[in-house]
């Protein structure tokens, strides 16, 4: 019975593996689509909130993140609420991106000029 037990634990942890690793591929490519040169879209500021964090919130869960609006020379993405973020997470300011430029800020993490994630090794 114990050996069943510690046989489906890891059968379940490998899976989760997989979806994290499933997810930030996810990212990877939603940031590829980003055109910085002609500005940035609501999706693609989408697409640069998500990602951003994903690698600097703490990794607070899965996509998506934000709901992104318009907040004038910047786009703002709200955190929302769910299973997968913290309650403190879901009251943060939110993450902005620059319209122009594609600069990414929020109170809880770094100012990014971009969003790229580390090498695959």
């Amino acid at each position: 019975m114990k050996s069943t037990l510690i046989s489906l634990l890891i059968v379940l942890l490998s899976g989760c593996g997989g979806a994290i690793n499933n997810h930030e591929k996810i990212l990877r490519d939603d940031l590829m689509r980003v055109k910085y040169a002609d500005g940035i879209s609501l999706l693609e500021a989408k697409y640069i909130a998500d990602a951003y964090l994903y690698l600097h919130g703490g990794r607070i869960g899965k996509a998506p993140h934000v709901k992104v609006r318009d907040g004038g020379d910047v786009w703002l993405g709200d955190i929302y609420g769910g299973l997968a973020v913290s309650p403190e997470r879901a009251n943060s300011p939110p993450v902005t991106v620059n319209k122009k430029t594609g600069h990414v800020n929020w109170a809880d993490g770094p100012m990014l000029t971009r969003v790229e994630f580390p090498m695959i090794q």
